[in-house]
């Protein structure tokens, strides 16, 4: 079943007088339950692309549908509860705010977008710590975890609203390369388990690997998409 469908899309920037063209038609349609990475070098749309995907970003020109929703149409407060219904993020620098505890890091989206009880949010978010094994440091701080352990609790975050898609911009940047894997493995996990499509831009090759789908953009077009013989599965 399809999740995103981008038709035509296109996304101009001005800088000066300049209009800098960021994506140059985009079309593309990635099904619910899938691994997907795209990759490029830096300045060829990949962050673009997921900001449009993810409602942070309208395009100049085509549609994007989320769900069949065609979600370039919303208004700001629409798209902004569509998106804290609907997508969550992974980013390269974590973004966790550094007053909350790990916990409340976790605990953040559900108390902005949905009006959860208290016991309900309780057993979410316990049950998320345990998955990602960080339920002895729920109530550490940030700056008291390691890289590894900041990712674990952003990838707690990004799924405690049980979003039908997540959203990941270069998110083992910071990672060494056995704890890179770790986060990988379990987002895997994650997918399986709650069918949560992922979409990553990254250079990162250990992602590349393990994608199902990687599809290669230069200048603002996808020039190439390659299907991942590991997962024996098609776009």
């Amino acid at each position: 079943m399809e999740l995103v469908h981008l038709e035509n899309v296109k996304k101009d920037y001005v800088i000066g007088e300049v209009k800098v063209p960021a994506l140059k038609g985009i079309d593309l349609s990635i099904d619910i339950g899938r691994f997907i990475s795209f990759v490029g070098p830096s300045g060829s749309g990949k962050t673009t692309l997921l900001n449009l995907i993810g409602c942070l970003d309208k395009p100049t020109e085509g549609k994007v549908f989320i769900t069949n929703v065609e979600i370039n149409r919303m208004d700001r407060k629409t798209s902004a509860k569509f998106r804290g219904n609907n997508i969550g993020f992974i980013f390269q620098n974590f973004n966790l705010i550094p007053v909350l505890t790990v916990y409340e890091n976790i605990e953040y989206p559900l108390i902005m977008v949905q009006n959860i009880p208290s016991e309900v949010r309780r057993q979410k978010i316990d049950n998320l710590l345990a998955k990602v094994g960080m339920t002895e440091q729920k109530n550490k701080y940030p700056s008291q975890l390691s890289g590894g352990q900041k990712q674990r609790v952003a990838v707690a975050r990004a799924l405690v609203t049980e979003p039908k898609l997540v959203l990941a911009d270069e998110p083992t940047a910071n990672l060494d390369h056995d704890t890179a894997y770790k986060v990988i493995g379990l987002m895997h996990d994650m997918k399986k388990e709650f069918e949560t499509t992922f979409i990553f831009a990254t250079h990162d090759s250990k992602i590349v690997g393990e994608a199902e789908v990687v599809y290669t953009m230069e200048d603002g077009l996808i020039t190439k998409m390659q299907e991942n013989k590991k997962t024996g599965e098609t776009n």
